[in-house]
């Protein structure tokens, strides 16, 4: 996976998702060093730097979040999934062996040190919004009326809310519900709300496309 890509301006183009959706987006990128002149915050799982970047920008260390999920989902932690009890509420413990690892959930085949979340003038891998059901409709809406049928997505979230999409988003290079686990709801505040990641190419695919079909009869010709 490529890392720092150069794209369009993420701020713009976030801001032209917003105009699209109703709902606020963030950008979120990637990096393999520390990114110069800015400042690592501090340890925060991946659901909380997201949920509240749009106010707070932040740059997270990968190795230091404090969620094994997120870790795993990120290509970081080792190979072995964590236990699927760290996930389950109580009443569903007693259907599934609880100490068996999470199979099959989406993940980075090679993790970044950094990510960062709304960071001004850095470059994203894709982007992020915490919406209400109504407003994730409009994403699938408009995926069917820009690609003339209906929207092939990947639903994700059993394991980690935000990082699994976001994993997944980037693995299949299309966009990605995730429904959230308990933990990452409560975390960041998040009830009644799903997490949609769209990858950068994809993101701005979709822009483009909003902001033709606004322009003047004519512009640019």
């Amino acid at each position: 996976m490529k890392r720092d890509r150069v794209a369009a301006d993420p701020a713009a183009t976030a801001q032209t998702l917003l105009e699209m959706t109703g709902s606020h987006w963030v950008p979120v990128s990637f990096h393999d060093s520390k990114p110069a002149g800015v400042k690592v915050s501090s340890p925060v799982p991946f659901c909380a730097a997201a949920a509240r970047a749009s106010a707070w920008p932040s740059l997270l260390k990968v190795s230091a979040i404090p969620c094994a999920g997120a870790r795993y989902a990120l290509g970081a932690g080792g190979e072995e999934p964590p236990p699927l009890s760290n996930f389950l509420p109580p009443a569903l413990r007693r259907l599934a062996d609880g100490a068996g690892p999470v199979r099959g959930a989406p993940r980075l085949p090679a993790a970044p040190v950094y990510i960062g979340f709304g960071l001004e003038g850095r470059p994203a891998a894709l982007y992020m919004s915490f919406m209400l059901v109504e407003y994730a409709n409009r994403v699938a809406q408009f995926c069917s009326v820009l690609r003339g049928k209906n929207l092939n997505l990947r639903l994700s979230g059993g394991m980690s809310f935000c990082s699994e999409g976001a994993a997944a988003a980037l693995t299949s290079g299309r966009a990605s519900i995730s429904l959230g686990c308990p933990k990452a709801v409560k975390t960041a505040g998040l009830q009644g709300q799903v997490c949609v990641c769209l990858p950068a190419a994809v993101a701005e695919k979709f822009a483009a496309a909003w902001l033709r079909s606004a322009a003047p009869a004519g512009a640019g010709a």
